[in-house]
């Protein structure tokens, strides 16, 4: 290994935390600039809006240095006053008539504001691209690559240009999604505001394997010449070959290398089926013994000890899943496009911890329920209200008689599965004594980016790699949401349900009341108009619970009146 690369693997080390931790904007200019916000910097306060703003307040500013035409000027301070994607869109705009004319050598702006302009309209595609537009993505991985081209070459390697070449991934594969889902049209309505570290996150995979296959390639195209085999009457070079060799027997062959240990394996490939991707969750489990009560974890977890699980992989049509979950929960299509969206450039189901936060009776949990089964990722749901111990979630030790796994490890076995899906509803609930543990100390091992993929079950007393596993957890407010908890989620909120869903919700929750009542359809038919509007008349949106409610009285009423 060469000084020079020694040197730049000590200088990434040493400064880890830049490459590694979302970069937030410093306190002596909180408004980052538009490189470091390409190359993964947060936008201010983590917000395309806040950050929209405070880039045009000071170009509209009466002691703004810089001469800017009307039009820009109109279109800066309609932003400010309402920054939305329109606002964006006629920035842009703007920008681009003023470009046009100084190419064409007609000096319309001094050259120092032209260089303003030209960043302006940089960052117009940055935010465009943030809310989810794949054209403004496309060119954001275009000024990336131009930025990296300007970077000063050295042997070194520095968190900008790092930064720059994963953001270029992420937006190539963010306008693929898109491309993929027709949403060249962006809507104001539907943005969620995530930070940029999490976006770049969701191609670390992509980065990876982009990484390792170049690399590769370029190590052997770096090698140098084979070397040619020595003719005949060349006896000199005769005298570098082993005794066989000369004799003309051939060497036995070489043993094949064992199976990789480091749990990321895929299934042999069959002619006609694609490979299945896997991941060995439990290695070695030799210093396991049997407990003195008998039990024996490792024959409990036969399952998954040494096993490769098979990954849940995205389904060839999210169209389709998209639209039965919005059939189910039509008020949360915002959530499920940002569920659904970085699955489209993934080799498996995978999303960060997510935090569903919503009024009591919204559908947090239907939600995210249904997300898993119809992705095959067969959900469990844990609920946390009134639990005062880390029993459910943790797990408890070999030697006591309720000795049994964590919760994560219980469904591995369950599902057989790498990758199933945890919905741990009402974490806003959660007790906070510590006498038999506590559930969200529990958690925050469970989910964390490096205890879970050595998390030690206190039952197998093995490491288990739970970093495959999915984490969605209900909140009905963020108040008493261990602050931990909300530090590794993604935080997305659930809007009630308004009177427009009214009619789609009914005829689901009718379908759920005539099972739970193990009714046939022929005796609970649809719905009819007085029925109709006598709910339309007592539920003006929010609740699902009270809907429920509503609907049971309906029918109820059809039981209690006389036969005609």
């Amino acid at each position: 290994m060469s000084k020079v690369y020694d040197a730049a693997m000590r200088s990434v080390r040493k400064s880890i935390e830049l490459y590694r931790d979302p970069r937030w904007p410093h306190q002596d200019f909180p408004i980052p600039s538009t490189l470091d916000v390409l190359s993964g910097a947060e936008f201010l306060q983590g917000d395309v809006y806040a950050d929209m703003r405070a880039v045009c307040l000071p170009l509209v500013a009466e002691d703004c240095p810089h001469k800017l035409p009307e039009a820009l000027t109109v279109a800066l301070a309609a932003a400010v006053k309402s920054p939305t994607t329109t606002a964006i869109r006629e920035i842009e705009r703007a920008c681009d008539d003023i470009l046009q004319l100084v190419d064409a050598g007609k000096g319309v702006v001094l050259a120092e504001t032209a260089r303003e302009i030209e960043d302006l309209h940089d960052r117009c595609n940055v935010w465009l691209a943030a809310i989810g537009s794949p054209e403004a993505a496309r060119r954001c991985a275009m000024l990336c690559v131009r930025y990296v081209k300007s970077r000063p070459v050295t042997g070194y390697v520095d968190h900008i240009s790092y930064g720059l070449m994963r953001s270029a991934i992420d937006y190539l594969a963010t306008a693929d999604a898109l491309d993929r889902h027709d949403e060249d049209e962006v809507d104001v309505a539907v943005y969620l505001p995530e930070g940029r570290h999490v976006q770049i996150s969701q191609t670390t995979h992509l980065a990876r394997g982009f990484a390792h296959t170049l690399s590769l390639v370029f190590n052997v195209l770096d090698e140098p010449p084979a070397r040619t085999e020595p003719s005949l009457d060349d006896l000199g070079e005769l005298n570098g070959l082993v005794s066989e060799d000369r004799a003309g027997i051939q060497p036995l062959p070489q043993p094949k290398a064992e199976a990789p240990t480091d749990g990321k394996t895929y299934s042999d490939p069959i002619e006609g089926l694609p490979t299945v991707p896997t991941a060995m969750l439990v290695g070695d489990v030799s210093h396991v013994k049997k407990g003195t009560r008998g039990d024996d974890p490792v024959k409990e977890a036969e399952a998954i000890v040494r096993v490769a699980l098979p990954l849940v992989t995205p389904p060839a049509d999210l169209a389709a899943v998209r639209a039965e979950l919005i059939a189910d929960c039509p008020h949360g299509q915002a959530i499920i496009d940002r569920l659904l969206r970085p699955l489209a450039s993934q080799a498996v189901v995978r999303n960060p911890p997510l935090l569903l936060v919503g009024e009591p009776g919204g559908g947090k949990t239907r939600l995210a329920r249904r997300y898993g089964e119809v992705l095959g990722l067969q959900p469990a749901v844990y609920s946390m209200a009134g639990v005062t111990d880390s029993v459910s979630i943790g797990g408890v030790a070999r030697g006591w008689s309720t000795g049994g796994f964590s919760a994560p490890v219980r469904e591995l076995i369950r599902t057989r599965i790498a990758n199933p899906i945890l919905v741990i509803d009402e974490v806003d609930k959660i007790g906070t004594s510590r006498h038999n543990g506590n559930a969200c100390d529990a958690l925050i091992n469970q989910i964390g980016t490096e205890t879970a993929a050595r998390y030690r079950d206190v039952y197998l007393q093995a490491d288990v790699d739970l970093s495959h596993v999915q984490w969605i957890l209900t909140a009905n407010s963020l108040d008493t949401v261990p602050r931990p908890l909300l530090d590794r989620s993604v935080i997305l909120r659930l809007d009630e349900p308004g009177p427009e869903h009214m009619r789609q919700l009914a005829t689901l929750i009718l379908a759920d009341v005539r099972a739970d009542r193990g009714l046939d359809e022929a005796w609970v038919p649809p719905l009819e108009g007085w029925e109709w509007a006598a709910l339309e008349e007592h539920w003006p949106g929010g609740s699902l619970r009270a809907l429920r409610r509503l609907i049971e009285a309906v029918l109820d009423a059809r039981d209690a009146a006389p036969l005609q």
